[in-house]
C-alpha cells in the first residue's frame, strides 16, 4: 500500500503542479509517481511478474526524467500531460483506498467474468471475489480489473483538449472495450489454470505470458483507433517527446 500511498502524494503535488505552474511542484509529482513505481517493483518480483517489473522501472525512469526536465526548463506540455495524469490517477483512487468501492468492482468483475465463462460453456461458480471451475479456485483482485488501464485511458480521452464529441466517443471505444477484453482474460486463465492446457506451469503461462502479450496487442491497438480521434493526443504525446530530448520554454 506504500505504493499507492506515495503516489496520492504525487497527486496532490499534481494538482499544485497544474494550477500554479511552478516547476517546483512539477518536478517534485513526478519524481515523487517516479518512486511509487519503484514501490511496485518488488510486489512483481514476488510473483514473478517480469513484464510488470521491466514496466515499471522503465516507467519509472521515464517520470524521473520528466521531472528533472521540468525542473530544467519549464514548459505548457509538461502541465498538460500532468493534467490527464493526475485525472488518470483520480480515477484510479478511489477503488485502491476505499474499501467499498473496491469490493464492489472486484466482486462484479468476479460475477461478470463468470457470466462470460458459463456462457461460453465453462461452469464456472462464483462465491465474492472467488471464481471456481473444475476444483480450482481463483481470486480476483484489484489488478484483474483493468482498472490500471481504464484510469489511463479515462484520463488522457477526458483530460486532452479537444472537441467534446470526439472526447466521449474516443472513452467509449477504449475504456469499456478494455473492461470487456479483461472479462475475457479473466475466463482465459481461469479456463486454462483449471484444465491445465499448458502443463502445471499453467496459470503462470497464462497469466504471466500469453495474456500480458495479447493485453499489450490490444492496448496498443486502442491506443491506435484513440491517437486517430483525438489527433491532439498523439500530438501531446510527440510535444512530450520533444521536450524530454530537446526542452523548451513556458509560455
Amino acid at each position: 500500500m506504500l505504493a499507492e500511498k506515495t503516489a496520492l502524494l504525487s497527486l496532490i503535488l499534481m494538482v499544485f503542479y497544474i494550477y500554479s505552474k511552478k516547476p517546483v511542484f512539477g518536478f517534485l509529482s513526478w519524481i515523487t509517481f517516479s518512486l511509487s513505481c519503484l514501490l511496485k517493483v518488488p510486489d512483481f518480483l514476488k510473483t514473478s511478474d517480469y513484464f510488470n517489473t521491466t514496466l515499471f522501472i522503465l516507467g519509472s525512469l521515464l517520470f524521473l526524467l520528466i521531472s528533472v526536465r521540468i525542473l530544467q526548463k519549464n514548459s505548457r506540455i509538461f502541465v498538460d500531460v500532468t493534467a490527464f495524469s493526475a485525472l488518470a490517477c483520480a480515477v484510479y483512487f478511489p477503488f485502491a483506498f476505499m474499501p467499498e468501492l473496491n469490493s464492489i468492482l472486484v466482486n462484479r468483475t468476479a460475477e461478470l467474468s463468470t457470466i462470460l465463462g458459463n456462457y461460453l460453456g465453462f461452469s464456472i461458480q462464483n462465491q465474492g471475489k472467488f471464481v471456481e471451475l473444475n476444483g480450482k479456485r481463483v481470486e480476483i483482485i484489484l489488478a484483474c480489473t483493468a482498472i490500471e488501464s481504464i484510469s489511463l485511458f479515462a484520463g488522457a480521452t477526458l483530460g486532452i483538449r479537444a472537441e467534446g464529441k470526439r472526447k466521449a466517443l474516443a472513452f467509449l471505444l477504449s475504456v469499456p472495450v478494455i473492461y470487456v477484453l479483461n472479462l475475457f482474460r479473466n475466463v482465459f486463465v481461469l479456463v486454462s489454470f483449471a484444465y491445465s492446457w499448458f502443463g502445471e506451469n499453467s496459470f503462470f503461462i497464462a497469466h504471466h505470458v500469453i495474456s500480458k502479450v495479447l493485453s499489450t496487442i490490444a492496448l496498443v491497438i486502442i491506443a491506435y483507433i484513440v491517437f486517430k480521434i483525438l489527433p491532439e493526443l498523439a500530438e501531446l504525446i510527440y510535444s512530450l517527446k520533444d521536450e524530454i530530448l530537446k526542452g523548451g520554454n513556458f509560455d
